[in-house]
């Protein structure tokens, strides 16, 4: 099945709910109203549905940054739940909830809503909602660069001029964040924050 990219169909709204998401994203790097640790799971799981190869790399050693173990992250990119519904259901409520938008093409269930709530204070759902809303157009933002470079190549399907200009546009930011989760490895920063992590889910400070 061919991957989510942008199309004339859904760049106004993706772009929309990504604008409006984006102070909430800059709120929760500083003042999260839930952990760290649970937004890179949350945009794990979108990441499953819509196969972004970028974000998948790159959530995933933030999340490992964060405490996530490498299992629990295989769990989610394979949307394996199990284990996660026993240990955490309102993670995995919140995990789940950004799949069925991905799942729905970006459609919200009044119903994941509700299930949202009953783990989550309002604040706490607001931030889960632009997590997906930023991670829905950061994949289909990668995958639409994939199809230019595919296209470039000489392979893949004929793309459209939405996704010529977008993929054209995007491609230097995704650049970007390949750069910045290299610098985080080598220069030792997400193991430190791993450490820091594990520390503050025993209590200890």
């Amino acid at each position: 099945m061919a991957k989510r990219t942008f199309t004339s169909a859904n760049i106004l709204k993706t772009t929309v709910n990504c604008a409006i998401a984006f102070p909430v994203i800059v709120r929760s790097t500083f003042r999260p109203k839930t952990s760290k640790a649970l937004r890179e799971k949350v945009m794990l799981g979108v990441t499953a549905i819509n196969d972004c190869r970028y974000c998948a790399w790159g959530h995933a050693h933030w999340a490992v940054s964060q405490g996530v173990s490498l299992d629990d992250v295989n769990r989610i990119l394979s949307s394996q739940f199990d284990s996660l519904k026993a240990n955490s259901p309102a993670e995995a409520a919140a995990i789940l909830f950004g799949q069925h938008y991905a799942e729905q093409l970006g459609e919200i269930d009044p119903e994941s809503v509700k299930s949202l709530r009953n783990y989550f204070t309002q604040a706490q759902v607001r931030e889960i909602v632009g997590y997906v809303h930023f991670i829905t157009f950061t994949n289909l933002s990668g995958n639409t660069v994939d199809a230019v470079l595919e296209r470039v190549r000489g392979q893949g399907r004929p793309i459209t001029a939405v996704e010529g200009v977008t993929g054209v546009l995007f491609a230097p930011i995704l650049l970007l964040l390949v750069v910045l989760v290299k610098a985080g490895k080598l220069i030792g920063t997400d193991k430190r924050r791993a450490k820091r992590a594990s520390f503050q889910s025993r209590g200890v400070r």
